[in-house]
């Protein structure tokens, strides 16, 4: 059963950012396809059976305006916009997520590949590196970190 927006904060961020945005909440639906989902789904929703013409464009423009708020992957697939790797609605508002990417070239396996980038995530010399983070509605932006002590 889809999640309500009382009970999940993600859901209540993505109206609130439609909302700001000028959409019409009455015409639109977002939701979480059930609670173990990590995905949320908006959807054009039209109080008129006149206006479901309109479906492509206002889900361009609903994914187009999450993208802005912070939801950098919402997908605009038409008849709906995904919006990936959305934290449970039970995650702490002050909870973020870093994940911290590097390319491994020259290894024979994920277990090596792994090993490396640890070993480089360490690595004294290292003193730049790019995070992305995301918080706990999803919304994700890349971070530049320097450590200048160490350069």
């Amino acid at each position: 059963m889809p999640t309500t927006a009382q009970a999940d904060p993600a859901i209540s961020a993505v109206r609130a950012a439609l909302d700001a945005a000028g959409h019409e909440l009455s015409e639109l639906l977002v939701f979480r396809p059930d609670l173990g989902a990590t995905h949320l789904v908006v959807r054009y929703n039209p109080l008129s059976s006149d206006t479901w013409d309109l479906e492509e464009e206002q889900n361009a423009a609903f994914a187009k305006t999450l993208r802005r708020a912070g939801w950098e992957s919402a997908i605009d697939l038409g008849a709906l916009v995904f919006i990936p790797d959305v934290p449970a609605p039970s995650t702490a508002p002050r909870t973020f997520h870093a994940a911290w990417h590097i390319a491994i070239d020259d290894v024979d396996d994920a277990q090596q590949a792994a090993d490396e980038a640890r070993g480089r995530q360490v690595d004294l010399g290292i003193t730049e590196s790019l995070w992305t983070v995301t918080d706990a509605v999803g919304r994700s932006r890349t971070v530049h970190c320097s450590d200048p002590d160490l350069s």
